[in-house]
């Protein structure tokens, strides 16, 4: 079970609503229908108590026996049709099945961050100068630091990072190279074995004096950490950048993740006992009619009093949303880049006896305002789709440290929202597969276990 980072947020209950918590439970459900499996029972029982359109669009079990509806479904996936297909008549997107033989694929893509192959654990700028070092690998092992610059590689100099690249690329006999380095005023000579890393999801950089923080994921597994990473890497990122008076906070592609992360994240950067954010969440205890629950900063963040600015882009999805509704909504931080997302619903993850995995959507998110900016997004105050020209503007912006959000919510449902996970037709193939790469594009998990 992903564990909640400890005593930084709080989650309390509205008073007219359950003011106490109490333990999931799932009865069986309640259809003794000939040839229901086991599995088709225990996600049935998992969609009746946490799927949040249960009461609408839950039929009864002996209506997913069978599949009887005309549908193609690949022959490896085919001991789950009536699992999938019961899924599949669900209206919301975001609810999906996927059998135990993805579970591996599933398991890793929600919980670690991307991997790198053949790595030296380090990001190089075009001039082969050393933009950062990842916390664990080859690079730090070997005593690199930011801002040394790659003078020669097996013997070979460079002219730019495109011809280090393809260098790189065209030995194949070995994963070992020899490195001369200059460090300041003196050049250390290392050896280093390209190896496959987690890679980091919190990058710093400095812009015309500004700090940059980019953070590409909200997940558990990056490099150097084994659970909550994102948010002690941002922890770093914030004591690393003190004393800076603006900050700009680049999310653009960050397509979600973890919600105890991002909203930890969030409040690290506001005042205590701010309101980040309010949600609408069933379960079994509370299927029909949903609990309210506002989440708050238990203490002031690290990052509290700096000026913000942040940057988003259509791929800005989901824990991205939830960690910019609260930082805007508290500091009324502008925006700069592109429309966002547009996805304030959450899910939870739960894995069957089968080890096949259920994503159910199980939340709905608001801000502190109790407004939502679900299928809309957010619209940037600054709307700049080059990417070098919104940089430049949220540094113009950090440095004047004066503009306020004022663009709000869009009043246009966003692409991803406008084609409709359809009902069964005549002819349609279902595939797990792509099912999954599809529900990558927004991530809000509140629960993987």
């Amino acid at each position: 079970m992903i564990q909640k980072i400890p005593s930084l947020i709080f989650c309390a209950a509205t008073a007219a609503y359950f003011l106490a918590c109490s333990s999931d439970t799932l009865s069986s459900a309640d259809d003794s229908s000939d040839g229901a499996s086991d599995e088709l029972k225990q996600t049935y029982s998992l969609l009746e108590g946490y799927y949040y359109l249960a009461d609408k669009e839950l039929s009864t079990l002996s209506s997913y026996v069978d599949t009887p509806y005309k549908v193609y479904i690949p022959d490896k996936f085919a001991d789950d049709a009536d699992v999938l297909g019961m899924f599949y008549v669900m209206s919301d997107k975001l609810t999906r099945y996927y059998p135990s033989s993805l579970y591996n694929t599933v398991y890793t893509a929600l919980n670690e961050s991307d991997h790198e192959n053949k790595s030296f654990g380090m990001e190089l700028d075009s001039n082969l100068v050393v933009k950062y070092v990842y916390r664990e690998g080859p690079a730090n092992s070997a005593g690199i630091n930011r801002r040394d610059t790659v003078a020669t590689v097996n013997g070979n100099t460079f002219q730019s990072l495109k011809d280090f690249n393809a260098y790189l690329s065209s030995v194949d006999s070995t994963d070992t190279f020899e490195f001369t380095v200059r460090h300041g005023k003196s050049t250390m000579d290392v050896s280093m074995t390209r190896t496959t890393l987690n890679l980091p999801t919190v990058y710093v950089d400095t812009v015309q004096g500004i700090p940059l923080i980019r953070i590409t994921d909200f997940t558990n597994v990056t490099n150097g950490f084994e659970d909550n990473g994102t948010a002690y890497e941002f922890d770093d990122a914030l004591e690393a950048t003190q004393g800076a008076k603006s900050t700009i906070l680049d999310l653009r592609g960050n397509t979600g993740g973890f919600v105890n992360i991002c909203t930890y994240m969030a409040s690290q950067l506001l005042s205590q006992d701010d309101i980040l954010v309010y949600s609408e969440e069933w379960s079994p205890a509370n299927s029909t009619n949903p609990k309210v629950t506002q989440l708050y900063t238990s203490k002031d963040g690290i990052g509290k009093g700096r000026y913000y600015v942040l940057m988003l882009d259509s791929s800005s999805a989901s824990c991205t949303e939830l960690f910019a509704a609260a930082v805007t909504a508290n500091l009324n931080s502008p925006i700069v880049g592109t429309n966002s997302f547009g996805k304030a619903i959450g899910q939870i993850y739960k894995t069957t006896d089968k080890k096949g995995i259920c994503g159910i959507t199980h939340s709905l998110y608001f801000d502190k305002n109790k407004q939502t900016y679900h299928t809309l997004g957010f619209v940037p105050d600054y709307y700049i789709p080059d990417s070098l020209e919104a940089i430049d503007k949220a540094v113009e912006l950090a440095k004047e440290g004066t503009a306020k959000r004022s663009a709000g919510y869009g009043t246009e449902t966003q692409p991803y929202w406008t084609k409709s996970k359809s009902l069964y037709k005549k002819g349609i193939t279902i595939n797990p597969e792509e099912d999954f790469r599809e529900s990558l594009k927004g991530l809000a998990i509140t629960q993987f276990e």
